[in-house]
């Protein structure tokens, strides 16, 4: 799990340092405050990691760690002309300075990762950790999943990425899309993501389903009933993206999973049964980094740390026009939301509606 982090010059963030992160991680703030760079980032060095790991037990003894890393952020990014440093905040000089630690069952202390490079790299990073560890069988996957769904046009994504290196569509996509394509296989799911597989399925009264059928890999069945992608609600296909996951046990302990608002498409009711379900896969060993502007999430995210006593970090994200963001943390366990964007917008909301009642 990512444990630590600190983060200099990068895009929008000037200086972001967060130390003892938790299962579960809620990332807020205005449009361009970076939530999803940061995401993006976080994942692309997390899955490098792990894809170096599974190349150098695979017999690639020669496999770099630091090559990885550099193809990943590229290919997760896709700057302009494949250009890393157009990743370095334009404010100064300073390099782009990223430190990550992860807290890895099966390996003694914390994995410390550290990489840095300038504003004019082209695809080589010019400093990064030479070795890491080779992580243990099921130490650690990393799973993104983006606010747009991928189902309905599956087979085109990966089509056009992988035969054309089409830019429409980056490696979260990509790396989503594989690791759906996995068929289940005979095995236990453990009893906190079986209940949650449970609970997802009877939240629109069916399930997705893979078919094995390249032309239509995804169905949705509701009883007798089936329907192909392109039929079915936007909000049940993307439950469905974690139904299959879970099934085909790529969401599992030693996870860590992003989610890129994924409130999108699904009424409140559905959204806090979800926020519900996420802390459930927390439970079984699931880390979680949700991006959102969803007050819903924010509210019953709050709701469950302070019932279940658990620690939810929220990452309040700000940005003065022209100025780096700044960053706050506060921990939801006592189930009170700090001061953000999102309530200070219903305030505001609120207020002009009370204004208009009283005719001023």
């Amino acid at each position: 799990m990512i444990k630590d982090i600190a983060i200099r010059h990068f895009m929008a963030h000037e200086n972001l340092v967060c130390t003892d992160i938790p299962a579960i991680n809620i990332v807020i703030g205005r449009n361009d405050t970076g939530k999803t760079g940061l995401l993006k980032l976080l994942y692309a060095t997390a899955k490098a990691f792990e894809i170096h790991s599974l190349k150098r037990k695979a017999g690639e003894v020669n496999s770099s760690f630091k090559k990885e890393l550099a193809e990943k952020i590229q290919d997760t990014f896709m700057p302009r002309q494949n250009r890393l440093g157009d990743l370095v905040q334009r404010a100064g000089k300073d390099k782009l300075d990223v430190h990550i630690a992860f807290d890895i069952p099966g390996i003694k202390g914390k994995e410390k990762i550290n990489f840095a490079f300038g504003e004019k790299t082209e695809s080589t990073i010019t400093y990064c950790t030479d070795m890491v560890e080779i992580l243990p069988d099921g130490g650690m996957n990393a799973l993104f999943i983006p606010a747009k769904e991928v189902l309905t046009a599956f087979q085109d994504i990966r089509a056009i990425r992988e035969n054309f290196y089409g830019r429409g569509f980056d490696d979260t996509y990509l790396d989503l899309i594989k690791a759906l394509s996995l068929e289940s296989t005979p095995g236990k799911v453990a009893r906190e993501l079986s209940s949650v597989n449970k609970d997802l399925v009877n939240l629109f009264e069916g399930k997705i389903e893979q078919t094995g059928q390249p032309d239509q890999p995804f169905v949705f069945k509701k009883g007798n009933q089936q329907f192909a992608m392109h039929q079915t609600a936007e909000g049940i296909k993307k439950i469905g993206i974690l139904t299959t996951l879970i099934t085909n046990r790529q969401i599992k302990k030693g996870t860590i999973l992003f989610m890129d608002e994924p409130e999108t498409a699904l009424h409140p009711n559905a959204i806090r049964q979800l926020v519900e379900m996420l802390v459930a896969m927390s439970r079984s060993g699931v880390q979680i980094f949700l991006a959102s502007h969803s007050y819903f999430v924010l509210k019953q995210l709050s709701i469950c740390a302070k019932r279940e006593q658990v620690r939810a970090l929220c990452w309040s994200l700000d940005r003065a026009p022209g100025q780096p963001v700044i960053n706050s943390f506060h921990d939801l366990i006592d189930g009170t939301l700090p001061e953000n964007s999102i309530i200070q917008e219903s305030m505001e909301m609120y207020e002009e509606d009370f204004k208009l009642q009283l005719g001023l």
